[in-house]
């Protein structure tokens, strides 16, 4: 029999993780200063409210079978860890650093879905649901693969693109990403 305050641990965790990051960050839009790093800032809050939607939405896909794994735990860390650092180039208006915390994140993510799609072992054994679950890491197997090139693509462009034509790329390339994991139900929330 497992017990449930274990279970709920890892949400509880990681609401507060999030919650105390964005509370952190509302403090610091005062310090921005500029258009372009206000901008540039502003979407890292983006960055990080868009991956607490995946943290609860991984939460609803998978339930237990993730949420009781110590290495559930410790990825979800340094996911945390990774984004944090997103948040701290963005506000030292590092765009190339953030974008490097950004592709680890993301190769971390890729990581994280190949483990519990080609290692993982599935404590249900209703077929139908564990069709979906693997259908979901598929899907997000298949996005991180799609975006990390790009990603890669404007880390290595960063020395000759100016500002904010980096930036403009940097928003088009992450919201391609947002629409992916809509359009791949990697995230269940509705537009309306």
């Amino acid at each position: 029999m497992k017990i449930i305050e274990q279970i709920g641990f890892s949400s509880v965790l990681f609401d507060t993780l999030f919650g105390l990051i964005l509370f952190f960050c509302l403090d610091s839009f005062l310090d921005i200063r500029g258009f372009t790093p206000f901008v540039f800032y502003i979407f890292s809050v983006i960055i990080l409210v868009h991956w607490w939607l995946i943290f609860k939405s991984a939460d609803d896909a998978f339930g237990e079978e993730v949420s009781d794994s110590a290495l559930d735990l410790l990825f979800g860390v340094v996911y945390v860890i990774f984004i944090e650092y997103i948040i701290l180039d963005a506000k030292a208006f590092d765009m190339a650093g953030a974008t490097l915390f950004l592709l680890a994140l993301l190769f971390l993510d890729l990581a994280w879905a190949l483990a519990w799609r080609y290692i993982g072992q599935w404590e249900s054994k209703d077929k139908k649901k564990i069709a979906s679950m693997e259908k979901e890491l598929s899907n997000n197997i298949w996005v991180d693969l799609m975006i990390i090139p790009l990603f890669v693509f404007l880390f290595l462009l960063a020395p000759y693109l100016p500002d904010i034509a980096y930036l403009i790329i940097f928003i088009v390339l992450y919201l391609l990403f947002v629409i992916s994991t809509f359009r791949h139900r990697i995230i269940d929330l509705k537009i309306f």
